[in-house]
């Protein structure tokens, strides 16, 4: 409002008091229109959380659209301090029961030297051959072995490769370690110690094979002796129904067809290693889809009753999402023929709607009331002897296999979808009903927006109006008292006056 003020000294008017009341009392249809948007912009709110919930409900529907999300199969290992194991039915894992022996782990390739003195310097060259078939040549000439390991260890070349460390024996010795930083045969290296003075200590190095050949037959015997099968060869091996398999890490991929089997650390060292590995459907993981369904639903259904309770009551969009809602719930998945297809209902499987019998309308009823329940007795015995039907009922999908009608789970997608972001009809684009009612919500609020700012221009009018006309009055009034002043003086003046 204007910063203009009179406090009426002149005249006795209490300008100040009689503007602010006008001001006041023009006032009021701002407070109605404030009160207006208020209410809009709570149901714009409203309106707001009602789109996130729908679209969770369609988040959830799209982890049960399509048949393949029914097919999902579970892993399980009889001695998981051996294996564990998951299954994936997209990579084509089928039910199946197998017999798995685990018979090594995969190892590090190693090379160790014999002990050394750390203080002693070397003369000569070690070549390092990585597992690539690439030669890197140090030359260890006035070197320490604490100095070739740190040159070693510099190689870019190497890095991620193979490592070297020093393992500290005491009495000033100590050994030098080269160990492949990848596991399995596809780590294995070579190391050259020939052009260097520093001995290979080979019962403590891994088998090489290369080595091992490079030998006169006579000590190719003694050398074998110094190792088992199983050291000379670094992959994992497990046995799938007497098959062997090897893998150059713990992870065998693909062994078994969509198949990952993981050995547990220290697997190959327990007294028994054989177990066996079931592949069946996992059951408890649709029924958490078919649940996580079912909270999203009843998410969007609690709200909309509670919504009713606040600024939308008596809102037709709550109306309209209802009736949408329950249209599509009392609208059987289609079967082959008109008895197939009265046998697709939700409740058929176990999944009921919730009625609360003792509703009263003047309570504003239960927020409840609608909302979905498993009875999952009836869902578990629904999938155990007629689990197609139930695949069929919940994850049919016109839009995944053209062949097939659309579950309720593509219904309720199309639904929450529609009503959040509309779509397109007859080639041309059309508007979600919840975002229809908001714009129509923003509208209103805009209008208010542009009647206030309009009135309180206004009401800045009208108090200037106001004081400037108070202050021409108080002019008058100045000048009027002015001239009664001056005559009041001059009649003083005159003869006889009193």
């Amino acid at each position: 409002m204007s910063g203009i003020s009179f406090n009426g000294l002149g005249s006795g008017i209490p300008v100040q008091q009689i503007v602010e009341a006008t001001i006041e009392a023009e006032s009021v249809p701002l407070k109605y229109m404030q009160r207006d948007k208020e209410f809009y912009s709570s149901q714009i709110s409203a309106l707001g959380q009602i789109s996130s919930r729908l679209s969770s409900l369609s988040d959830a529907m799209n982890d049960l659209r399509g048949l393949d999300k029914f097919q999902q199969l579970a892993a399980k290992s009889s001695k998981e301090d051996l294996f564990t194991a998951t299954a994936d039915h997209l990579a084509g894992a089928t039910s199946g029961n197998y017999s798995i022996d685990v018979l090594a782990e995969a190892r590090n390739y190693k090379i160790v030297s014999d002990s050394q003195s750390t203080t002693a310097t070397f003369t000569g060259t070690l070549e390092i051959t990585d597992a690539d078939s690439t030669t890197f040549s140090f030359d260890a000439t006035g070197m320490t072995l604490d100095q070739l390991r740190k040159a070693i260890n510099d190689e870019a070349g190497l890095d991620g490769k193979i490592s070297a460390t020093i393992v500290n024996e005491g009495n000033d010795q100590a050994r030098l370690v080269l160990k492949s930083d990848i596991s399995g045969e596809d780590g294995r290296f070579t190391a050259d110690f020939s052009g260097v003075d520093i001995a290979r200590d080979e019962e403590l190095s891994s088998y090489s094979q290369t080595y091992r050949d490079s030998l006169p037959p006579p000590q190719r015997a003694d050398y074998d002796a110094l190792f088992t099968d199983a050291d000379k060869n670094l992959d994992a091996h497990i046995q799938v129904d007497g098959i062997d398999a090897y893998s150059s890490t713990n992870t065998f991929t693909n062994v078994i067809t969509g198949v990952d089997i993981e050995l547990t650390q220290g697997a190959s060292t327990l007294d028994n290693t054989s177990s066996t590995l079931d592949v069946s459907r996992d059951d408890q993981a649709i029924k958490d889809n078919i649940d996580a369904f079912v909270k999203a639903y009843n998410d969007v259904v609690i709200h909309l009753n509670e919504a009713k309770k606040g600024s939308l009551y008596g809102d037709s969009t709550i109306r309209s999402i209802q009736n949408e809602l329950r249209e599509v719930l009392n609208t059987p998945t289609e079967g082959t023929d008109a008895a197939d297809t009265q046998d697709n209902l939700l409740a058929m499987i176990g999944i009921e709607t919730y009625v609360d019998k003792s509703y009263d309308p003047e309570e504003g009823g239960n927020s409840r009331n609608g909302t979905l329940e498993i009875d999952s007795a009836k869902l578990t015995e629904a999938l155990d002897n007629n689990f197609d039907e139930v695949a069929r009922i919940i994850g049919a999908s016109s839009d995944l296999d053209a062949s097939q009608p659309d579950g309720y789970a593509q219904r309720f997608a199309d639904m929450a979808d529609r009503l959040v972001s509309g779509g397109v009809r007859d080639g041309e684009a059309y508007k979600g009903l919840l975002q229809i009612r908001k714009d129509g919500l923003n509208s209103q609020v805009d209008r208010l927006d542009d009647r206030m700012e309009a009135t309180n221009r206004r009401l800045d009018l009208l108090e200037e109006r106001l004081y400037s006309q108070f202050n021409a009055i108080e002019g008058m009034v100045a000048n009027y008292q002015s001239t009664g002043n001056y005559i009041a003086q001059q009649m003083a003046s005159l003869p006889g006056y009193g």
